[in-house]
């Protein structure tokens, strides 16, 4: 079968057997993981701390893997945003996974609130590999070239350019630039 919050393909395998461990939870317990690992996709790192002590408190079978888990609902969050998926549509899709129609709620509920939250922190972080923190510009005199040091990831790096290689750039730039107004501008699919 094919799931609208998968991007309209087959929901992997992990997932399913995920979806059996999820269904073990109570409701209450899984929107709290849920909630968890909502708010972990700002955080450079998840609440284990608080992960762990909601799992501790389930009772559940010691061989549920709690990574499992939490890989298993970041997974259906980060496709329900990403493929923008109906919020009921994914409600019922759960069900049809196997998850009870509580939890399958819960976890709806939960996007319902941080959908808005989710989508900026992926846009925002889409397309970053290695963050630029520093840069600076000279020209040297005697060859008429530009020198500009880049800082990324603590590195420093010194590049030497040619009068039209800083045209090629500049122009490149405003370019990009450009495209980036235009996308900022552009309607919000989840507004």
């Amino acid at each position: 079968m094919r799931f609208k919050f998968c991007g309209d393909a087959d929901c992997p395998d992990w997932v399913l057997a995920s979806i059996n461990n999820l269904s073990k939870l109570s409701s209450v317990k899984l929107k709290q993981l849920t909630n968890v690992v909502a708010k972990g996709f700002g955080a450079p790192t998840l609440m284990m701390g608080n992960a762990e002590k909601l799992f501790s408190d389930s009772k559940l079978d010691p061989t549920i893997s709690l990574k499992a888990c939490i890989a298993c609902i970041q997974y259906i969050l980060y496709s329900t945003v990403r493929y923008n998926c109906d919020h009921n549509a994914l409600n019922s899709e759960l069900q049809q996974l196997g998850l009870p129609r509580e939890h399958s709620t819960a976890i709806k509920k939960v996007i319902d609130d941080q959908a808005q939250e989710i989508h900026a922190i992926l846009k925002s972080s889409s397309l970053k590999i290695n963050p630029l923190q520093d840069v600076s510009l000279s020209i040297d005199d005697e060859t008429n070239c530009a020198k500009m040091q880049l800082t990324i990831n603590g590195n420093t790096r010194n590049v030497i350019m040619t009068p039209h290689t800083v045209d090629v750039l500049l122009d490149n730039l405003k370019r990009v630039q450009q495209t980036m107004v235009e996308l900022n501008t552009a309607p919000n699919p989840l507004s």
